[in-house]
């Protein structure tokens, strides 16, 4: 196998790892989002409950607020991970 043969295939390699780790990245951000998505409704709904007492309510009120910012934070790493890997796919299709 000549050197540019075998340059061919590592980037071609390197272009299928990629593509799978963009794929992989997608569905985790989907799954993230969805995540968040149910917790924040979940907080509506604890809010808005007829029974809602705020001196009870607001430790677990709290709780699922930190919990809606790790995810958001989740959810910013994997967007800027995916962005990352679309760029070095970019880089390797030149």
């Amino acid at each position: 196998m000549t050197y540019s043969q075998r340059l061919a295939h590592g980037n071609s390699s390197d272009i299928v790892y990629l593509e799978h780790q963009i794929a992989i990245a997608e569905e985790e951000l989907a799954i993230a989002e969805e995540n968040l998505k149910n917790d924040e409704a979940e907080l509506r709904q604890v809010r808005t409950k007829v029974t809602y007492d705020s001196a009870v309510g607001s430790s677990k009120e709290t709780k699922m607020m930190e919990q809606l910012a790790q995810a958001q934070k989740t959810i910013e790493r994997i967007r800027t991970r995916l962005v990352n890997l679309q760029e070095d796919l970019g880089k390797l299709g030149d």
